[in-house]
């Protein structure tokens, strides 16, 4: 994760994205637009926390308190961009276009909406209007609610309202349209809400949990999958109902999705050891873990030992007791392999690079996993499908798989 610009940059879909009319496939090329608020790093991994209902370590419950250090402004130096992948998706009639986080760790659309109030960053964001949708309608009694570990939540009402992404419609998806969130949750102004292609089951809406984007337009598909190549410094690809072998280096490998806990929605699959640097050989995982492969998070997640054992190859990386793990931008970071079965993911050392704390000192992207009710024991964010072409595959009855491959961390399409 590295910067060109002094200016945090973002990557959306194009509205143009192709797919012909009657087909049941489509690509969305994704596009850098300018940020409209600059992000860094322990809010990142502040946010990440909160997602998976982790307990906050104490230089990441400081942020937003005033007069803490870890509160102070960041440098994002030269060529910091790649934190989020953001999406455009068209809701209701006459479409209203928000850009959203695209995320296969959560199965919920919820955006920033007209019930929303000013105090709680509305007016930061483009938000989805149902009043002004011909085709939205409300489902009484329906409500949908995000508690986070630390008690933080995000809330609001459900509607059902026509959504098209990219050459996709669904005219009764659901949309949960926020009309709370706390401020421990607002560290981001750069998305308008989030686009969840988790399962099903881990869907918030009560009293009856609704069906994703993906599910509900995998019977219309080619083949019931959707795949990501998220690139480092340029556009990616998010294509539905095929696999382009033009985006990989390889064949792919299919491995059993692992059932998540019940309530979560995670793609989850048994990550099997290890590397550091230009080691030949692959440190087994102690009885392998469970790896959530997840685009809404920007780092890689491991449990303490193994960052421990990573970072001892790393000299010059302190954990600092108000930033976390920092370095000398001017040093670089082992590469580490990742391995799921007979696949083996490189992350080069540069993708672990996080923004700048200021000139000179850098944050990384491995970071320790947090302790939750139902913690996982690893989050694979866009570090590791930065160099991973991916498939997420569910057939209707069946058992969901998911595909690796090696490719270019920046592909040009």
């Amino acid at each position: 994760m590295r910067t060109i610009s002094s200016a945090l940059l973002l990557l959306h879909s194009l509205s143009s994205a192709s797919a012909a009319p009657g087909s049941s496939y489509f690509s969305i090329v994704q596009e850098r637009v300018p940020a409209r608020y600059p992000r860094n790093g322990p809010d990142a991994l502040k946010r990440a926390y909160l997602k998976y209902g982790f307990a906050l370590p104490k230089h990441l419950e400081r942020r937003g308190q005033q007069g803490s250090v870890a509160n102070q402004p960041y440098s994002y130096g030269d060529g910091y961009i790649d934190d989020e992948y953001l999406s455009a998706i068209y809701i209701g009639t006459p479409p209203q276009k928000l850009l959203v986080d695209l995320d296969t760790g959560s199965a919920d659309l919820w955006v920033y909406s007209s019930d929303t109030p000013l105090d709680d960053g509305r007016n930061n964001h483009t938000y989805y209007n149902a009043p002004k949708s011909s085709t939205s309608k409300k489902l009484n009694g329906y409500t949908y609610n995000i508690t986070y570990g630390d008690g933080s939540e995000s809330n609001g009402d459900v509607y059902t309202d026509v959504v098209t992404y990219a050459g996709a419609t669904f005219r009764s998806q659901a949309v949960e349209a926020m009309e709370f969130i706390s401020p421990e949750y607002l560290v981001d102004l750069n998305f308008d809400g989030y686009f969840g292609l988790g399962h099903d089951g881990g869907n918030q809406v009560k009293p009856v949990p609704q069906k994703t984007f993906f599910t509900n337009v995998a019977p219309s598909l080619t083949e019931p999958l959707f795949t990501l190549s998220l690139n480092h410094l340029n556009p990616g690809v998010n294509d539905f109902g095929f696999v382009d072998p033009k985006k990989s280096n390889e064949h792919v490998q299919y491995f059993p999705s692992l059932p998540p806990p019940a309530g979560h929605g995670w793609w989850v699959v048994n990550s099997t050891g290890y590397a550091v640097g230009n080691a030949k050989t692959i440190t087994p995982f102690a009885g392998g873990l469970h790896a959530i492969i997840d685009s809404g998070t920007t780092f890689l997640l491991l449990q303490q030992q193994y960052c421990d054992a990573y970072y001892a190859k790393a000299p010059f990386v302190v954990n600092d007791p108000d930033y976390g793990y920092i370095y000398p931008c001017k040093d670089t970071l082992p590469d580490l392999t990742l391995a799921i079965g007979n696949y083996e993911a490189k992350i080069p050392g540069s993708l672990l690079q996080g923004a700048n704390v200021n000139s000179t000192t850098c944050f990384t992207g491995l970071n320790p996993i947090g302790v939750g009710p139902d913690t996982p024991q690893a989050v694979y964010g866009d570090t590791f499908l930065k160099t991973t072409f991916t498939v997420f595959k569910y057939p209707p009855g069946g058992s969901p798989t998911l595909g690796f491959a090696s490719k270019s961390i920046s592909s040009s399409y």
